[in-house]
């Protein structure tokens, strides 16, 4: 592994553990034994290892968020889609340990963030309409902006939330968690069908066999 990608996975794991504002780049070379300068040699600042950390997310969350055609997914695919946003946020979660600091600090952040957001929104409204034209939700159009901003807020708030009890974000159960609360949201606009109960039924066991596969 080159010196550079040592680097972003080191400081990847140290901001994860302790916040981005808790490291500094003298912490990514101590963990890492080398010197200072050799890190300032790959990246001249942690600004520059913050956001080479955010493209590498940015890529892999549209990679995710652009695999999908709306008319290739059926309800237990759609909410597998959701845990893989999910799991990837949870990779990079120092991102949303602190969202509005890591927004003021670093604006090119920042303008990522406002464009992933708005195609993680792009996204949902297609798959919402999808669904509600295949008889699997049934959604009227004045509250489908509101369920797509309630989404948004536990992809983005979920760590902050937990992160405020007390709890350790670090541990990947608060990604059931959340997911949990994202089928929680949905659950009153589900047609009924046998498939769509199981899902609600089971939603720990099918959580568990995801995990797994």
């Amino acid at each position: 592994m080159k010196t550079a990608e040592k680097i972003l996975l080191t400081a990847l794991e140290l901001f994860n553990s302790n916040g981005e504002s808790g490291v500094t780049s003298v912490d990514i070379a101590l963990e890492l034994d080398i010197s200072p300068g050799n890190l300032y040699y790959h990246f001249k600042g942690k600004e520059i290892i913050v956001s080479a950390l955010f493209e590498m997310y940015r890529e892999r969350m549209e990679s995710i968020l652009n695999s999908r055609e709306a008319g290739d997914i059926n309800i237990q695919d759609f909410f597998y889609y959701l845990l893989l946003i999910l799991q990837q946020s949870h990779l990079f979660r120092f991102l949303y340990r602190s969202p509005s600091d890591i927004a003021e600090k670093y604006p090119e952040v920042s303008r990522g963030f406002q464009k992933l957001m708005k195609t993680k929104e792009d996204t949902l409204r297609r798959l919402f309409v999808y669904f509600v034209d295949e008889g699997v939700l049934e959604i009227a159009d004045n509250k489908r902006e509101s369920i797509i901003t309630l989404v948004g807020l536990v992809f983005t708030q979920a760590p902050s939330y937990y992160l405020l009890k007390g709890d350790n974000i670090n541990d990947e159960r608060y990604i059931n968690d959340s997911l949990k609360m994202v089928l929680f949201t949905l659950q009153p606009y589900f047609v009924a069908s046998e498939t769509n109960d199981a899902l609600m039924l089971d939603i720990d066991d099918w959580l568990n066999d995801k995990g797994e596969s």
